[in-house]
């Protein structure tokens, strides 16, 4: 990681946060559609996941303007994405699960409730007692399941509307998500600025493929 960020790398860096925003709305908007209790957990795991990536922009512009850096702010990222990816991707599967119109909030918020409450007592744990990076790799790890299981789910909504194209863009940004995450960064600036544009695409190809999708009506 860059030890100080200059301000024009800062500033990229909100760009795929608008269109990760973009994609998680449609995304909201199309599970509504279906449930409105579903949808109330898609916009919480949205805001949380969101949320998340607005603390580590800000994070970043703060480091490239004065040159301080708040450890909770990066650490936001995964401490708020990982249980926001949890919601996201147990609303997806219990909105394609038939019998949507039997669905009680319980059914819906019971689980993906207490699996992140359970996820943040283990990580809390973990810190404590093993401290380092541990924590992190934990977050990261459910993070990236989570997610996972978001893009497949979303992909089978758009072969199930017929439009491979459409599920084919979700699982190329899914991909190049993955890319990222396991490539890491040897923290050079070149590196920064490539994970970042490489970051817009895939955030850029999340939205179309979610605002195509939100454009389907059920015949």
């Amino acid at each position: 990681m860059l030890e100080k960020y200059s301000l024009a790398l800062a500033i990229e860096n909100f760009l795929p946060l608008v269109l990760l925003a973009l994609a998680l709305l449609f995304t909201a908007r199309i599970l509504n559609r279906k449930s409105e209790v579903v949808g109330e957990l898609v916009y919480m795991g949205g805001c949380l996941i969101v949320a998340g990536n607005l603390l580590n922009a800000v994070g970043k512009l703060l480091n490239a303007m004065n040159g301080t850096e708040a450890a909770w702010m990066k650490n936001s990222l995964l401490f708020l994405s990982a249980p926001g990816f949890v919601c996201l991707a147990w609303a997806l599967w219990r909105a394609l699960q038939p019998g949507l119109k039997d669905l009680t909030a319980g059914k819906v918020w019971l689980l993906p409730l207490f699996f992140n409450g359970g996820l943040l007592a283990v990580t809390a744990a973990v810190k404590m007692v093993k401290g380092g990076q541990m924590w992190l790799r934990l977050l990261l790890t459910v993070a990236t399941i989570a997610s996972i299981a978001v893009f497949v789910q979303l992909a089978r909504l758009a072969l199930q509307q017929r439009n491979q194209l459409i599920a084919m863009l979700f699982i190329l940004s899914l991909g190049m998500s993955l890319a990222l995450t396991l490539r890491g960064s040897d923290g050079t600036e070149a590196a920064e600025w490539a994970k970042q544009i490489s970051n817009t695409i895939s955030h850029g190809v999340f939205a179309f493929a979610a605002f195509k999708t939100s454009q389907y009506r059920d015949r």
